[in-house]
């Protein structure tokens, strides 16, 4: 039968399958890491507008900090330390060499920050807020 291509005779070929199966496993895997490593929230208040404000939802990296301190500038959510079952947003303003972060709201009238209660301990820092995704779209700087 010329022009006419031969079925493949024998054993089906398994590998597109497993690749299949191997990828949807990998995908999986990274969406389980993300759902660990990223949390949303939705901010509250006043103190960080600008930047944010009532009613945007923000992401945050829960692993930013397993290895190193904040940085000045970077936007992060933490424990109060008066209250620690209640999460704040603020900036950090500075980091001491105990790796305790000064925190402060960008709205300085609106805000309850380490002006009130001093520097926050370094494992009172949850994450960094990396993204504002709702009802305003961008990065969080």
């Amino acid at each position: 039968m010329a022009g006419q291509r031969r079925l493949h005779e024998g054993r089906p070929r398994r590998w597109p399958a497993l690749l299949i199966l191997l990828t949807a496993g990998a995908l999986a895997a990274a969406g389980t890491l993300a759902r660990h490593r990223y949390a949303r929230y939705a901010v509250e208040g006043q103190s960080m507008e600008p930047a944010l404000r009532p009613g945007d939802w923000i992401i945050v990296d829960r692993a930013a900090y397993r290895d190193r301190l904040p940085r000045p500038g970077h936007v992060v959510l933490a424990l109060d330390p008066r209250e620690p079952a209640r999460e704040i947003v603020k900036r950090v303003i500075r980091v001491d060499l105990h790796g305790q972060a000064w925190l402060e709201g960008d709205n300085g009238a609106g805000s309850t920050d380490s002006r009130n209660y001093g520097p926050v301990p370094r494992e009172l820092v949850v994450g960094r807020v990396v993204w504002r995704y709702w009802p305003r779209v961008g990065r969080v700087r």
